[in-house]
């Protein structure tokens, strides 16, 4: 072969090299399809970016609607996309598409969506059971006669004889209270009680004459004699924490030193309520005036509230223990 042929040929084969080499790989992922899935939450978990959406589409022509996919259906995610440099370092899809209608249906609804607070009860069960209120009469139904072990006084889990008003049966409830009258009159109220609920019996056997009940919560010594009311339920109210300190004033009625029982506040009775504006969870500060001084006294917060009154707990003393006299006013 001259050397003339043999130059030619391998001018050929220089030019046909380029035509053998491969082109630039484009890694390719294939993805099954979750529910809920759309090609705008895929290329954000595959690839970081969810604008780089239309590229995905276009590498699925397949797929008619971005915002509607099936679960088990395949998607091929071009990956390699995380790696490439965008134009003027701008992603592409941030200039050549926009966002599927339904995510920004989505992203519109959780900017606008406010934030959720979790909500706590105010006050513990075995507080809000034994706050007690403010009452014109006494709502008695019965009594606790004695017991069949002789004993006078009481606690958790002991069997009493009790006596109603009307025949009861057993599985029947009854909440133990006493009914102190307000022996202090005060300048906007000198009349009522204050009813303690001390209590919660069960009964548990009706024979004969003799009905039995079983204490089966007790927030402080139980005696013979102590009154029965129709049993309620009490349930602590939920808050957010976020609490009003109204403009109102008022008086401190009565209290009651619960702190010897579970380690609970002192409770004590507001002579407004309900038709005053007061809110459960209003906040107000208490004062002693008696000696001609405004000393503040305490925080006071309210639990529970009536027509005309309302109960509050002691969140905090700053001058000795809150009383019957003390005012209350705004906490500022």
């Amino acid at each position: 072969m001259s050397k003339k042929i043999l130059l030619q040929l391998i001018v050929v084969l220089i030019l046909l090299v380029p035509s053998f080499v491969p082109a630039q790989t484009h890694e390719i992922k294939i993805y099954t399809v979750q529910k809920g899935d759309t090609l705008w939450s895929i290329s954000r978990a595959q690839l970081g970016d969810p604008f780089l959406w239309p590229k995905v589409w276009k590498e699925n022509p397949e797929i008619s609607n971005p915002d509607r996919l099936y679960p088990g259906e395949v998607v091929k995610i071009p990956v390699y996309l995380k790696q490439k440099v965008r134009e003027e370092g701008v992603p592409a899809a941030r200039v050549t598409g926009k966002m599927p209608e339904k995510q920004q249906e989505e992203a519109k609804a959780v900017e606008q969506k406010p934030v959720k607070i979790p909500l706590k009860p105010l006050i513990s069960d075995d507080l809000m059971a034994a706050s007690g209120y403010i009452s014109d009469t006494v709502p008695a139904v019965g009594m606790i006669e004695d017991s069949p072990s002789g004993k006078s006084l009481f606690g958790n889990d002991d069997t009493v004889f009790v006596q109603t008003d009307k025949p009861a049966d057993i599985g029947d409830k009854f909440v133990i209270i006493k009914a102190l009258r307000l022996e202090t009159p005060m300048a906007t109220r000198d009349k009522g009680y204050i009813i303690e609920p001390i209590g919660v019996v069960e009964i548990t056997k009706v024979e004969g004459g003799d009905v039995e009940a079983s204490i089966v919560k007790a927030f402080g010594p139980v005696r013979s004699g102590d009154l029965l009311d129709t049993y309620y339920a009490t349930v602590p109210p939920l808050t957010t924490g976020e609490f009003r300190k109204p403009d109102i004033q008022g008086e401190v009625i009565a209290a009651r030193n619960l702190r010897l029982l579970n380690a609970l506040f002192d409770i004590v009775y507001l002579d407004k309520g309900l038709k005053d504006g007061i809110e459960i969870g209003d906040m107000f500060r208490t004062v002693n005036t008696s000696s001609g001084h405004t000393i503040p006294t305490g925080i006071i917060q309210v639990i529970g509230e009536r027509e005309n009154t309302s109960t509050a707990v002691v969140r905090g003393n700053t001058g000795g223990a809150i009383s019957a006299g003390n005012q209350f006013t705004q906490l500022k």
